[in-house]
């Protein structure tokens, strides 16, 4: 056997536990939906039985393997548990809360952490999680061909050997017992308890991943985990959540929401259905911006209407080897040209603010120092033009994604019209998704907008991702060279004086945006949310993304 099982007894007691505790309890009832509409048959859809939260989706979601993943998080949050979570106090700072790990110490080398699991988590098929378990989850992460989380296991001792199929086990993982593992990174990390947090970091059954093979995560009879919901039907058009029977609610924990509907709708009906009192909470990055400014900003929505602030930050990622961007000038130049506090007025209807660097606020390591520099000065940028006569005579070619929404499309036309009017030859080209991405791991598209927001909160997640290697630096397309300070980068990482980490990487910001100019950072954005009828109050995941935990809806009384 795979592990020595607890006995009945402790199941049975854990299942008993979990009817006593406040807040743990619900009622599931089957609801038909019509996929045309929207709505739902043979009942008014106002009329939600209790406990029910109905959402939307933009799109359809491929997969719930968070190893094949890096977008749709909604589902893992939900279906899946961490051995730690992050959660947001109530000054908007972020504490590391405990999920699976129960207890964990680290050794004074900073290099092997010990984790005692609790003893009352089950997944949703009754067995209990185990340290085996924890260990599968990392070394899949690694050796699976198609992942594409190697990043947050890659700093396990012998990580590399697992990614270059040289060996099955994973060295820097020993599990103890069935409760106690131990896990050793490579060097020392000081930004890993955090990093544990991360969706990609939710902890798989072994079992369960095994027996399902190719179906695991594409099916909701094969796909199960350990968190306060299970998915019980899973299409492209709609998807079903309900509460885990074998969940134990954590200490404090409320679940008010016993079953979830997510339906993928067209943009303009999941307003009209939100409206109509059919869905229970609106993400407003998934209407019309022009709705949102003119219906749910106006006096009949405004107490409903909640803002976060997102940590993330948009950019635009400079190729730093290509003429005429090899230029230091000319980088800068674009720093200046872009009129960002336009962009974000006219595209996001000024809901977000101006960001001078590579952290956002809300980030650990975010440094107000390191803001208030950049200004929109079309004059100096066209004098540092001028200073390059070779570079009006170089293209600048902005790469776009032709299945990008269309505020995307319109910020590359108003960076280009703001390029174009210090003196620089800029053109969009557009590529399809695949060929777009392949450009960019080649190190081959000279200039492009694109998104970063936070999977753990620590700096690392940014500077590291873009600038710790040169591998990485060429994926992105930035081609930065500077060994200098891509070592400093690397080594930052490990160091385990708080202070003198943080503030190495705010030097390192500095050097690379401000001496270097090799983005432009430009802004981040709020994130907008509409309370329904039926919710008394919500809280957006920590880094503001639109994936969220049930857990933060609270149903008002009479909808439970």
């Amino acid at each position: 056997m795979r592990r020595n099982w607890r006995s009945l007894t402790a199941l049975l007691l854990a299942l008993l536990l979990c009817v006593s505790l406040a807040g743990c309890s619900g009622t599931d009832k089957d609801t038909a939906v019509n996929p045309e509409s929207g709505s739902e048959t043979g009942s008014d859809a106002v009329q939600a039985e209790p406990g029910l939260v109905r959402l939307a989706l933009s799109s359809s979601v491929d997969t719930m393997d968070v190893h094949k993943n890096t977008a749709d998080y909604m589902l893992p949050l939900n279906i899946y548990e961490r051995l730690f979570d992050i959660r947001v106090n109530e000054d908007g700072s972020t504490r590391l809360e405990n999920g699976l790990a129960e207890s964990w110490s680290v050794s004074g080398d900073g290099l092997t952490y010990h984790f005692t699991l609790r003893g009352d988590a089950f997944f949703s098929d009754g067995t209990p999680v185990g340290a085996s378990d924890v260990a599968f989850t990392f070394t899949r992460m690694l050796a699976l061909p198609e992942s594409r989380q190697t990043d947050f296991a890659d700093m396990i001792l012998s990580a590399s050997a697992v990614m270059e199929h040289k060996t099955d086990t994973l060295e820097g993982i020993r599990v103890l017992d069935d409760r106690n593992l131990e896990i050793t990174l490579s060097e020392p990390f000081s930004g890993y308890l955090y990093q544990l947090a991360t969706p990609s970091c939710s902890i798989l059954s072994e079992k369960c991943v095994t027996e399902a093979g190719d179906a695991f995560g594409v099916s909701a009879e094969h796909t199960i985990g350990s968190g306060p919901y299970r998915v019980t039907e899973f299409t492209k058009s709609r998807i079903v959540l309900e509460r885990n029977p074998y969940y134990c609610c954590h200490e404090g924990e409320i679940l008010t929401v016993s079953r979830a509907e997510f339906s993928v709708l067209a943009s303009a009906l999941i307003d009209r259905m939100f409206q109509r009192g059919e869905l229970d909470l609106l993400d407003v990055n998934r209407v019309n911006p022009e709705v949102v400014e003119q219906v749910y900003k106006s006096p009949e929505w405004k107490e409903r209407l909640l803002s976060y602030s997102r940590v993330e930050v948009q950019y635009m990622m400079l190729n730093v080897e290509p003429p005429p961007l090899d230029d230091v000038r000319i980088r800068k130049a674009i720093q200046m040209a872009i009129n960002r506090q336009k962009i974000l007025d006219e595209l996001y209807n000024g809901d977000g603010r101006l960001l001078d660097g590579i952290y956002p606020r809300g980030l650990i390591g975010f440094s107000e120092a390191n803001q208030g520099w950049l200004k929109y000065d079309p004059e100096e940028a066209a004098r540092l033009v001028n200073e390059v006569p070779s570079a009006k005579e170089i293209r600048v070619e902005l790469a776009a994604n032709s299945q990008s929404e269309t505020r995307t499309l319109r910020m590359l036309e108003m960076i280009r019209q703001d390029l174009s009017a210090v003196g620089l030859d800029v053109s969009i080209v557009s590529y399809d998704d695949e060929s777009r991405m392949y450009l960019r791991k080649a190190g081959r598209l000279m200039a492009y907008t694109g998104e970063w927001s936070a999977d753990f909160n620590d700096p690392d997640n940014f500077i590291y991702t873009f600038f710790g290697s040169r591998a990485k630096t060429l994926g992105r397309s930035g081609n930065y060279a500077n060994e200098s300070v891509i070592s400093r980068i690397a080594a930052a990482r490990t160091l385990q004086d708080e202070e003198q980490r943080l503030k190495e990487y705010a030097e390192l910001e500095r050097i690379l945006i401000q001496d270097e100019a090799v983005w432009v950072p430009l802004f981040s954005s709020d994130h907008l949310f509409v309370l329904g009828d039926r919710v008394e109050s919500f809280t957006p995941f920590w880094a503001g993304w639109g994936s969220l935990y049930l857990k933060d809806i609270i149903l008002k009384p009479e909808a439970r």
